[in-house]
């Protein structure tokens, strides 16, 4: 797993500039590190997936 983030302002991380828009993958053992970002208003959470409902069979007969 990895948390993904969205910049909001110009951004260095581990010496690469992120620019506004943009998405940055921190690895899971750094989800500390996006909770912060966001914290400080510096980057967004990524929206969460959308869990997909079941199908349902028809019932034969």
């Amino acid at each position: 797993m990895s948390a993904s983030v969205k910049v909001l302002v110009q951004l260095g991380l581990d010496g690469k500039t992120y620019q506004p828009g943009e998405w940055v993958t921190l690895p899971d053992e750094q989800k500390w590190r996006a909770q912060e970002l966001v914290a400080y208003g510096l980057a967004e959470e990524a929206p969460a997936r959308p869990v997909k409902a079941a199908r349902r069979r028809a019932a034969s007969g």
